[in-house]
């Protein structure tokens, strides 16, 4: 039986002339693309191309087989579409995000909660998010950092500040304490990972150097971070969407408000979903005021 798959990879060679281009626009291996070509080869019963040094060229068979399919992969992409667009009842577009989890629950979701479009949401870092899109797991992704994979553009979003939080008891004497480093290099900090992230990227901002500490406890959720230094279990370095609240209530605050780094929030998806109108209104209310 012929896997659809193999159709898709045969068009993107045939548009490419190369498997290397086709593997790179189809976001596979150059030994898959190859899979592909030679299983559906063996199904048609003749080559398809013509392999040239540096050209793959097609054959008869094979720009007869392109001109057949063409017209109806388009077809099936257009049904496609269609299905995902459509709801039980009416048509209401259908989205799979992939986003952090603290983001979209204290960010993004207060931009995109009016909008006439259904999703659902996975959660994960940027590398996990970044291979659910490359698996077509979900169709849009939001993340603080950028592939090189051909194939995938991003989009900038928003640029987030990054300060310094401690639960809201503490205090500075800048005449006993006028070394902000040090004065920080005592401290109980919680961190996202072992590796420091922001954390690093603060230090190295306003002290030219890497932290040379570890953290005291590390929790992948800066929502159960900004919890723990409302207990007062240590401080760390947090985006002012997360902490508005805690702030407001006072439970946390802000220490040396004017050093504070900034972080670029990007939105992925597939080069090929570009101008669907779904991806552009995504876009459009993320970019926008909260």
């Amino acid at each position: 039986m012929i896997d659809f798959e193999w159709y898709r990879s045969f068009i993107s060679i045939y548009q490419h002339r190369s498997v290397s281009g086709a593997a790179k626009a189809r976001i596979l291996t150059q030994p898959a693309m190859s899979q592909h070509l030679a299983a559906l080869e063996a199904e048609v019963g003749e080559p398809l191309f013509i392999r040239a040094p540096r050209k793959m060229i097609p054959t008869d068979k094979g720009k007869e087989l392109y001109s057949k399919l063409v017209p109806l992969i388009e077809s099936l992409e257009k049904a496609t579409l269609e299905i995902r667009h459509a709801s039980y009842d009416v048509a209401v577009p259908v989205i799979r995000i992939g986003s952090p989890g603290e983001y979209f629950a204290k960010n993004a979701l207060q931009k995109i909660k009016n909008l006439n479009i259904r999703y659902t949401v996975q959660f994960g870092v940027a590398g996990e998010l970044f291979e659910l899109l490359q698996r077509d797991e979900v169709d849009f992704i939001i993340s603080t950092q950028k592939s090189q994979t051909p194939g995938i553009t991003y989009t900038q979003l928003e640029d987030e500040r990054f300060v310094v939080v401690v639960p809201s008891d503490y205090t500075v004497d800048y005449e006993e304490t006028p070394d902000i480093e040090a004065w920080l290099k005592e401290q109980r900090w919680l961190s996202y990972g072992l590796e420091l992230p922001i954390i690093r990227r603060y230090w190295q901002t306003h002290f030219g150097k890497r932290p040379d500490f570890q953290p005291f406890h590390v929790m992948p959720d800066l929502r159960a971070i900004l919890e723990a230094i409302e207990k007062g279990m240590g401080i760390s370095v947090l985006p002012t969407y997360l902490i508005e609240e805690s702030i407001r209530l006072q439970k946390v605050k802000i220490m040396f408000q004017h050093l504070y780094v900034h972080n670029t929030i990007y939105a992925g998806y597939k080069t090929e979903m570009k101008d669907d109108p779904v991806i552009l209104q995504m876009i459009q209310s993320l970019q926008g005021e909260r």
